[in-house]
C-alpha cells in the first residue's frame, strides 16, 4: 500500500499505468475533440467503456 492517505483517511493505492489500448483510445478521443468531431469523440468514450469492462473489470 501507499503511504498517501486520501481525504477519507484510507490509504490510496498507486495507479497502474494505462494499457496500450487505453492510451490509443484516449489519444483518438483527444484528437477528435481537437478537430471538433463530437460524434467521433462520443464513439471513443463508448469504446473506452467497453474496453475497460472487457479488459480491466
Amino acid at each position: 500500500m501507499s503511504d498517501k492517505v486520501t481525504e477519507h483517511g484510507t490509504p490510496s493505492e498507486p495507479r497502474p499505468p494505462r494499457c496500450q489500448k487505453c492510451r490509443d483510445i484516449k489519444h483518438k478521443r483527444a484528437q477528435a475533440l481537437a478537430n471538433g468531431d463530437r460524434q467521433a469523440a462520443a464513439k471513443m468514450t463508448e469504446a473506452m467503456g467497453v474496453h475497460i469492462w472487457e479488459a480491466h473489470a
